[in-house]
């Protein structure tokens, strides 16, 4: 969502940000849904204590 809606946007109210972020939930993310499963990864790193 960040990506598509609030990068380099200046918004003049809130009102107008939530209504963007709306579009995003109820129109654009249904059109790019089926790209985001390729931005996931299971690479995550595991810590061990210090102590």
């Amino acid at each position: 969502m960040n990506e598509h809606v609030r990068n380099n946007e200046y918004f003049a109210s809130a009102k107008e940000f939530r209504e963007q972020i709306n579009y995003f939930f109820e129109v654009k993310l249904p059109e790019i849904a089926d790209t985001l499963t390729s931005r996931i990864t299971d690479n995550f790193q595991t810590l061990t204590s210090a102590t």
